[in-house]
């Protein structure tokens, strides 16, 4: 330093505590800063801090949007789940009406055997009263049977009313032809009496509704003369 000229010396010093004292002012913030952030009165964080920070805050980051991806994916098999088991109306409306069609029939077929039940027994109590003769059938059970008859002759009819009114109607069998549409041949008998195919005698009535066969008539259907027996040939 001795062989340095003096003013050179002074220049050099001069520019040091120049730079020095600078070091010691802050520098002013970038554009673009808020407000509260200037006021702030902590120190401005360094480089590596700065680095270290924007580090974690991208790694943070990155597992957020993969927790999101997870999340819109669970979001998404939820949501697809719900469609394949939510019911549209028209769905709602064809179930409700197939149950009351269900029900409807179920209520039906309850009131076709109850109706048998009072079938039969009109059937029974008019056979024991024609069978009645002389004093017995004037002084015995005859009252009794006539009234009986009466009273299931009128259930019947009413009876055939509700059936009328719930668009019920009963298959015509005798004398018809056969049906296998909407009967059943119960007993099938050779006779020349009527045409082969004919229907004879009903066992069980069958009904129908709407087009629908809600149950078969049982029917006795003629098959026709029996065939003669070969003849047979004896030699001579």
């Amino acid at each position: 330093m001795s062989g340095v000229d003096p003013e050179r010396r002074r220049s050099l010093l001069e520019a040091v505590a120049t730079w020095l004292d600078e070091l010691e002012t802050a520098e002013p913030l970038p554009p673009g800063v808020a407000p509260e952030v200037r006021q702030s009165a902590e120190p401005a964080p360094d480089l590596f801090s700065l680095l270290s920070q924007l580090t974690a805050l991208t790694r943070e980051t990155q597992l957020q949007g993969r927790a999101t991806n997870r999340l819109h994916t669970e979001l998404r098999t939820a949501l697809d789940k719900l469609a394949e088991n939510l019911i549209s109306p028209e769905t709602v409306v064809r179930r409700v009406s197939e149950a009351r069609r269900e029900a409807r029939l179920e209520v039906i077929a309850e009131v076709l055997d109850v109706r048998d039940r009072f079938t039969r027994g009109v059937s029974e109590a008019q056979r024991r009263l024609t069978a009645l003769r002389g004093l017995w059938a004037r002084f015995a059970h005859r009252p009794v049977l006539a009234a009986l008859v009466e009273g299931n002759l009128l259930a019947c009819e009413r009876f055939d009313d509700l059936l009328r009114r719930l668009d019920v109607r009963e298959i015509p069998c005798l004398g018809k032809p056969f049906d296998p549409t909407v009967m059943q041949a119960a007993e099938v008998v050779q006779t020349v009496a009527v045409p082969p195919g004919t229907v004879m005698e009903v066992f069980r009535p069958g009904y129908t509704s709407n087009g629908r066969v809600l149950r078969f008539a049982e029917v006795k259907v003629a098959a026709g003369p029996p065939s003669p027996d070969p003849v047979t040939r004896t030699e001579d």
